[in-house]
């Protein structure tokens, strides 16, 4: 595996942990609240220079269920390293640790090798060319 190759895989792995988050807080709010308000029904937020385009966000939600898939895909040990090691970095500290992750660096290591082949196949990273 190359530098660029782990830094795509680093990338693609934070990113889907981020949609995660935003998947399952998305389910949350609608459980609870209700989509729209009666008494603002038709009013339309201004856009932003923040706000994502729709197609932007309609790729990035398949290339985020992709990874997901490759991630389901992994042994309980490594998807735990995964799902360790990105709340640890989306925090900033090393402070989140799993039973299940067993040596948590190793497996995330050994993840990362098989993700690897997984994210070519599905070209959600690209194979580096060879010089001949």
């Amino acid at each position: 595996m190359t530098q660029d190759q782990d830094e795509q895989i680093e990338y693609l792995l934070l990113e889907n942990y981020r949609w995660q988050i935003r998947q399952s807080h998305a389910a949350t709010l609608a459980h609870f609240y209700r989509p729209a308000d009666r008494t603002c029904r038709g009013y339309e937020t201004p856009a932003g220079e923040n706000d994502e385009d729709d197609g932007y966000g309609w790729a990035d939600d398949r290339q985020a269920e992709e990874v997901q898939m490759c991630i389901d895909a992994l042994p309980l040990e490594q998807r735990a390293a995964v799902s360790t090691t990105m709340r640890n970095k989306e925090c900033g500290r090393q402070v989140w640790s799993s039973v299940r992750a067993g040596d948590q660096h190793a497996n995330y290591q050994a993840a990362k090798q098989r993700l690897l082949t997984m994210f070519i196949r599905r070209h959600l990273i690209e194979q580096p060319a060879f010089e001949q």
